[in-house]
């Protein structure tokens, strides 16, 4: 999956569980959107729904800005494949 087909996907999820929509790469949960711990673990929820990938906790608090989850998301995916 390529980084703009990522991006518009997190871009759903972050408007289905917050209502927030209009994200960029750098935009950060915590600081730019002002999401408590709550909406941060429905979000990994439907992050791992979503990609069908566990997000392990020792991880969650990496995935910082939107970024982060695209990179994330991409290296579990070649992983996956064998790359």
């Amino acid at each position: 999956m390529r980084k703009e087909d990522y991006l518009s996907v997190i871009e759903e999820l972050v408007y289905q569980v917050t209502g927030i929509s209009e994200l960029t790469p750098d935009t950060d949960f915590i600081r730019d959107l002002a999401l408590n711990s709550l909406d941060v673990a429905n979000l990994v929820c439907a992050f791992e729904d979503r990609f069908q990938v566990e997000i392990p906790v020792r991880d969650v608090w990496k995935l910082s800005q939107v970024r982060d989850v695209i990179d994330y998301m991409q290296k579990k995916e070649m992983r996956a494949q064998g790359l």
